[in-house]
């Protein structure tokens, strides 16, 4: 038997094929790596995100302390001094079974004495007795009530709500300043309705008109009368409609609950204990943001791995952008100090602040405020534009944007007139009927003259008739006996035409049957020495010059200067040095979700991730076919050898029977 045995079997195409494309598939799995490394990142600076927020609302604590923050911080100390912790009080009352008292921010430090003669009280008044709410009917018709000097309210009662129970659920409906309920006093027709003013007090008092008819009768009537709260502060009476008060003294709230024998004493002092608490919060949320720093930027050299945002410059400028801010030095007339460091707020070793409570808490009670403006600062209201004039003739309408600040001289060259029109014959008594027909702009007047009218019943008729049509024009005696026509308004938009149904003869109004019409004249002028345009008694600065769109109106007397106006830009309020008020905005900006500092950077790592996902993808789709090139390349070539291997058992058994013929 032959030995020749060159090839024995098939190839394992699919897993050559798959050994090769994991080779060539290596560039993906380092662009896998690399979004990996991305997300990591933006996972990152969420989170960072995330204790930046932390950190504002804890600030927010102490700028606005508790209450919702505003899109903008006032500019004043003292106006942020009042929204802030730093003006939180605390208040107690000797006897808070009769008189209560509620702290607010601001309230005035100090003792008061509270006495109590009387309390305010709500007005009820009370139906007759009835033996069911939903059964027996009462009459119909109206109630009307009166709540003080409120306006009526009336109650419309019919068949479809004519019970205890339907009166009550439309007086409860009506807004009518009073409610209504049904008590049941345990007699044998246990039922009735109650009404009470919703409000206490002697101006709360009401009335009810029952205009009811047929049925039983509802016969309100008055069981307790309204009654204001009579009391005295530090020996001064007042007289308050409610037994809540908040108005007396400054930032607290009042509770009387019931008539003392003698004073009840109500101190209010400042607390240093919100504030101390608020400061506190906003250092543990510093100090969470510091520790996630440190451990997202930490190098590792035992297993040489360094954090996800290690070197990262968003990350270092956040927090050097922060730590300047809290060791900024302040200058403001309300402190005497300059730095927190004076305050007991201070940086550790590792990044992280720390308090000396004792120390805050001193200065606090010592000088609030001096504490106060050192967090707050004092910063410079902005102006609105404006714009003054020097002459009283003149005044401001409007200007443009692009009217430019500045101080511009104002030129009168021509006086601006009104429409007018004058008849050609002196009237002094008409010869005969006659009537006019005035146009002023879209608007008609018919004038009926009478033969014997004189020139006062002509001027007369023609005045009323100009009235009742809304034309704003009058009639006078020009001086000479003819009638003159002028419009009230001035310039080349005002335009009047009269006609009349007779010639213009001796005996007539001396308009005539051909149509006369006047048309006014605009001012003339100059604004900073360029010609202006006029339009009736404005005068607006043209186009292409600093004061264009500059609108004036003008007073005139004659030709000549009118003086200057000076145009005032807007300018922006600036906040002053101010830790807490500067870090605010800061934050602010950091966390702008439309394109904050974090927002910015995020961004980028996402744009970066996109751009790989593309070249992926792309690289995926070459691979694929690659894939199918190599199958076919590789099948081919299995299909070869197989070819070659049957050649090689039919040499093989060609070579055995020569053998055996030799061999025979």
């Amino acid at each position: 038997m032959s030995s020749l045995n060159v090839i024995n079997s098939g190839l394992d195409v699919q897993s050559i094929v798959e050994q090769l494309i994991y080779v060539e598939r290596a560039p993906i799995r380092r662009l896998e790596t690399q979004n990996k490394t991305l997300e990591s990142r933006v996972k990152a600076f969420q989170s960072l995100n995330t204790k930046l927020s932390a950190l504002l609302n804890k600030l927010q604590d102490m700028l606005f302390g508790g209450e919702s923050a505003t899109l903008s911080v006032p500019y004043g100390f003292l106006e942020r001094f009042a929204r802030s912790v730093f003006a939180a009080r605390k208040a107690t009352s000797s006897d808070d079974s009769a008189v209560a008292v509620r702290e607010g921010k601001g309230g005035t430090v100090g003792s008061y004495a509270v006495t109590v003669s009387s309390l305010a009280r709500t007005e009820t008044s009370a139906s007759a007795n009835f033996a069911d709410t939903d059964s027996t009917t009462t009459g119909t018709g109206t109630l009307v009530f009166q709540i003080g000097s409120r306006d009526p309210v009336t109650i419309t009662v019919d068949e479809s709500n004519n019970t205890l129970a339907g009166i009550r659920d439309a007086i409860n409906a009506a807004n009518a300043g009073v409610s209504a309920t049904i008590i049941n006093d345990g007699s044998s027709a246990p039922y009735r309705l109650l009404v009470t003013s919703r409000e206490s007090g002697t101006a709360n008092a009401f009335t009810v008109t029952d205009s009811l008819t047929g049925g039983q009768a509802l016969d309100l009537v008055e069981t307790q009368a309204a009654a204001d709260a009579q009391f005295t502060v530090n020996g001064i009476s007042l007289t308050k409609s409610s037994n809540t008060v908040f108005d007396v003294i400054g930032g607290i709230t009042l509770t009387l609950k019931s008539t003392t024998t003698g004073p009840v004493e109500i101190t209010v002092e400042k607390d240093a204990d919100p504030v101390i608490s608020a400061l506190k919060g906003f250092i543990d949320a510093y100090n969470e943001l510091n520790a996630f720093a440190s451990a997202q930027s930490r190098y590792d050299a035992d297993s040489k791995t360094a954090g996800v945002l290690s070197g990262d410059p968003t990350l270092r400028s956040v927090l050097s952008r922060i730590g300047k801010i809290l060791t900024m030095e302040i200058d403001n007339s309300y402190t005497i100090f300059h730095y927190a460091s004076q305050l007991g707020l201070r940086f550790n070793n590792d990044g992280s602040l720390s308090l000396d409570e004792a120390k805050f808490r001193s200065a606090l009670e010592n000088d609030t405020s001096a504490v106060a403006a050192l967090f707050l600062g004092d910063g410079i209201a902005g102006t609105e534009e404006s714009a003054t004039v020097s002459d009283s003739r003149v005044t401001f309408n409007s200007k443009t944007a692009a009217t430019l600040a500045g101080t511009y001289a104002i030129e009168i060259t021509g006086l601006a007139r009104q429409a007018s029109v004058t008849g050609t014959q002196q009237v002094s008594t008409l010869n005969q009927d006659e009537t006019l027909t005035i146009t002023y702009g879209g608007t008609q007047a018919v004038v009926n003259l009478l033969s014997g009218d004189d020139l006062a019943a002509v001027l007369g008729r023609i005045n009323t008739a100009l009235a009742s049509s809304g034309i704003q024009a009058t009639a006078v005696d020009d001086g000479y006996g003819r009638i003159e026509i002028t419009t009230s308004g001035y310039g080349s938009g005002e335009s009047i035409t009269i006609v009349s149904d007779i010639d213009a003869l001796p005996g007539s109004s001396g308009f005539g049957t051909v149509p006369v019409s006047g048309t006014g004249v605009d001012i003339a002028g100059t604004i900073n020495g360029n010609a202006a345009v006029g339009n009736g008694l404005r005068l607006i600065g043209a186009s292409g010059n600093p004061e264009e769109g500059l609108n004036l109106t003008i007073s005139q007397t004659s030709v000549g200067s009118y003086g200057t106006v000076t145009v005032n830009a807007a300018t922006a309020g600036q906040e002053g040095d101010s830790i807490l008020v500067n870090l605010n905005t800061m934050l602010g900006n950091f966390i702008d979700p439309r394109g904050g500092l974090i927002h910015r950077a995020t961004e980028g790592l996402n744009d970066s991730m996109r751009q790989i996902s593309r070249h992926i993808s792309e690289y995926e789709d070459r691979l694929d076919a690659r894939r199918e090139q190599l199958l076919m390349e590789y099948t081919r070539a299995d299909q070869a050898l197989r070819l070659l291997a049957v050649t090689q058992d039919s040499l093989g058994n060609q070579l055995d029977n020569l053998a055996k013929l030799v061999q025979s």
